[in-house]
């Protein structure tokens, strides 16, 4: 630390903290509540800290006391709060502290400004701990505080308030226990203070109750400050600026959080009141939203959900409801939302999650969510919606199992299907995609009726992002929908339909993309499709692969992968077509990097299923070894297992297309089983590895001893270390 300032600086600090010229400390002041200079203001300071600590204290003291300049003594109070006077008080000496504390009690009677009080007084809130938490004493400033709190000038009973109320947390305990034997001129010039005409003085003392609320543990005592404090709290909230509302509820708050034992009698009643405030129409939004705060502070303590919260009467928990979802209105017509909005949202989840079971969710669902469903205000339908939304996710098994509930709910989801505003509709099919146990029992109970509605709104809606919301919420269904459901119900003609208009209409890339998703996975069930529809799809699968966005050409590889898979003559006409259009994404120099390295690998595989199924269309001689050069796969791993089973099953049958003339594709062959082996499970199911290391004993009994040497070679020391073992035995 010595070497951090140089003794220029530390001599530069002697001179200005001992000299009686306080101009250098006045534009050191300057700089340091200004943005230009504090770096250089910070520096300075931190040295006198270090060096110098016991002059810097009398410095900024004597500047408080003594200066005439109003500016001065409050730039000095902001500057003693930036030191923290409870690091330079224990590096005073004892004579030193004796005089400062006795200048204190003068200064605190002198000063004639408030605002500077105000500021003072957590210089000396700061040093009241320290004394103390050094095992010191002060009766002088406790009796000062006391006489102050009790007398009838406002500010004096203002700043002896502010200083009890700023006092550090770790001290509060120590203060508390010396003033115990006051605690009842402290309970009566609380009670007073709580009820002053002067909003400072009644602000001030909400922070001084919570500072000393451990001095009044008595019930009686504590019931009455507790009453007086609520009391307080409304008349603030008519009488005054919103301001000293805010400052005083605050307190009340940091009380329900700090003390939820001594609390716990009173929550019922806390909770009322905090509704009161919270209904009130002739309030701002703020206000409501800060009342509430001290609700959500409730919830997050076991103290008050157990014994509390959980047992309110049924009007109120609906009441409680009502609040963020008025919180919820806070949207415009873009769909964006301002923080009212977010914080009403978390108010819900937590309410959910603290009032959670079968009375809550009654509540909410007989009472709250069809107010919100069915009116004719767009914003309360959307409110309504994300409701649904929040007890989905918290009460989704108890909404499945609650009689005729399943329907009823999703009568009115589809409903908003159709809703006139582009918002509801969003967030209508957002809600179909999300993964609850009661989406899902809808998927199952109600799939006709679900695809009917996705393929009403492809055909019929304008906008773009609803399509696409649309597209993706059939799209989650098809994914969760058991293969025997979809192949059971053939809507499959409906859904294709849909899919092939929008693929051939000009739709934004992300609808391309979800219908093509969408074709691969029912192609993929629905074994039938991919006979039936490939004459359509694959001239639209082949000039996807020339798209720029690589979630589309992956896609598009995969479709044809599909194709062909299921071995339909209808591919037979595009084959050619085909191969060349793989063969550019395989041959894609940019497939390392992450966005093209998938759509190369669904390309190979393409390859692979068009080798093994459609051998007559092609040059076996050719395209297998080609084939066969692109492996291993390894960035799109489903694709890397299909196609290494797939390499086992053409080795094991001797695949005279795969081996080549006189066997001289083995030493490939060999390479890519002893890489794909060496990845473990991740290129490979366990079977195929188990097959792979059959096949290297049979073919090490085959291959030449200088192509042994050869792959040998070419591989690292732990696959050879693999290999060999195969081989030789």
């Amino acid at each position: 630390m010595e070497s951090e300032f140089s003794t220029e600086l530390q001599s530069k600090a002697f001179e200005v903290l001992s000299s009686d010229d306080n101009t250098a400390m006045e534009t050191l002041f300057s700089h340091l509540f200004s943005h230009q200079h504090q770096s250089h203001a910070i520096t300075f300071l931190q040295c006198c800290m270090h060096h110098h600590p016991d002059l810097l204290f009398i410095k900024l003291f004597f500047l408080l006391r003594c200066s005439p300049n109003l500016d001065t003594r409050a730039n000095a109070a902001r500057a003693f709060r930036f030191v923290k006077p409870s690091e330079l008080w224990p590096k005073l000496r004892p004579v030193a502290q004796a005089r400062l504390k006795a200048h204190f009690i003068d200064y605190l009677t002198e000063e004639t400004s408030i605002q500077v009080l105000r500021l003072a007084s957590v210089v000396l809130a700061e040093t009241v701990s320290v004394v103390y938490k050094t095992h010191q004493n002060w009766p002088e400033i406790l009796e000062w505080v006391m006489s102050s709190v009790a007398s009838n000038d406002d500010k004096f009973r203002e700043v002896a308030l502010l200083v009890l109320s700023s006092l550090p947390n770790d001290c509060r305990f120590l203060i508390s226990d010396a003033l115990r034997d006051r605690v009842r001129v402290f309970h009566s010039s609380f009670l007073s203070s709580l009820a002053s005409s002067n909003p400072n003085v009644q602000v001030a003392s909400f922070g001084a109750v919570v500072s000393l609320v451990r001095l009044f543990s008595d019930p009686s005592l504590f019931h009455e400050l507790l009453r007086a404090m609520m009391v307080g709290v409304f008349t603030l909230l008519h009488g005054f600026e919103g301001t000293y509302f805010r400052s005083a509820f605050a307190e009340l708050i940091n009380l329900v959080s700090q003390e939820p034992l001594l609390l716990k009698p009173y929550v019922s009643d806390m909770v009322l009141d905090v509704l009161q405030i919270a209904e009130s129409e002739g309030l701002s939004k703020e206000t409501h939203r800060l009342a509430f705060e001290l609700v959500m502070a409730m919830t997050e303590l076991k103290e008050y959900r157990e014994h509390v919260l959980l047992n309110l009467p049924s009007d109120t928990v609906v009441r409680l409801f009502h609040i963020p979802m008025k919180m919820l209105l806070s949207i415009k017509e873009d769909g964006v939302g301002d923080h009212d909005r977010d914080f009403g949202i978390k108010c819900l989840k937590q309410l959910c999650v603290t009032l959670g079971g079968s009375k809550v969710l009654h509540l909410i669902v007989y009472e709250v969510l069809p107010l919100y469903l069915d009116d004719t205000e767009w914003k309360k339908r959307l409110s309504g919606i994300t409701l649904l939304n929040v007890i989905a996710k918290e009460f989704s098994d108890e909404m499945v199992l609650m009689e005729n509930f399943q329907g009823e709910v999703l009568n009115k989801v589809l409903k908003t299907f159709q809703d006139s505003h582009v918002q509801v509709r969003l967030a209508a099919f957002n809600f179909m995609e999300m993964p609850t146990n009661f989406v899902q029992a809808a998927q199952i109970l109600y799939h006709h009726r679900l695809v009917h509605a996705f393929s009403i709104a492809l055909d019929s809606d304008q906008d773009c992002k609803v399509k696409e919301q649309a597209a993706s919420a059939m799209l989650f269904f098809l994914k969760n929908t058991l293969p025997e459901s979809l192949t059971l119900n053939k809507n499959v003609d409906t859904i294709m339909s849909k899919l092939l208009s929008m693929l051939k209409g000009k739709e934004s890339a992300k609808q391309r993309s979800i219908a093509l998703s969408t074709f691969n996975i029912v192609a993929q069930r629905c074994h039938e499709v991919a006979p039936k529809y490939c004459a359509n799809y694959l001239p639209i699968l082949l000039e996807a692969c020339n798209d720029k966005d690589s979630e589309i050409k992956e896609e598009a590889a995969r479709g044809i992968r599909i194709c062909a898979e299921f071995g339909t003559p209808q591919l037979k006409p595009f084959v050619n077509r085909i191969l060349s259009e793989i063969s550019v994404l395989m041959k894609d120099p940019n497939r390392s990097l992450s966005e093209n390295a998938k759509a190369h690998d669904i390309a190979v595989s393409a390859l692979g299923r068009i080798c093994e199924f459609h051998r007559d269309s092609i040059d076996g001689s050719k395209i297998v070894p080609a084939w066969l050069s692109y492996l291993p796969l390894k960035d799109d791993l489903t694709e890397a297992k299909v196609m290494h089973e797939q390499l086992c099953v053409m080795v094991a049958r001797l695949d005279k297309d795969l081996l080549g003339a006189g066997n001289q594709n083995l030493v490939k062959i060999i390479a890519v089983f002893v890489e794909v082996i060496d990845k473990g499970d991740k290129l490979a199911t366990t079977q195929t590895i188990k097959q792979m290391n059959n096949l290297l004993r049979q073919l090490g009994r085959q291959i030449p001893r200088s192509a042994l040497d050869t792959i040998l070679l070419s591989l690292n020391a732990n696959q050879r270390q693999l290999l060999l073992p195969l081989v030789s035995s």
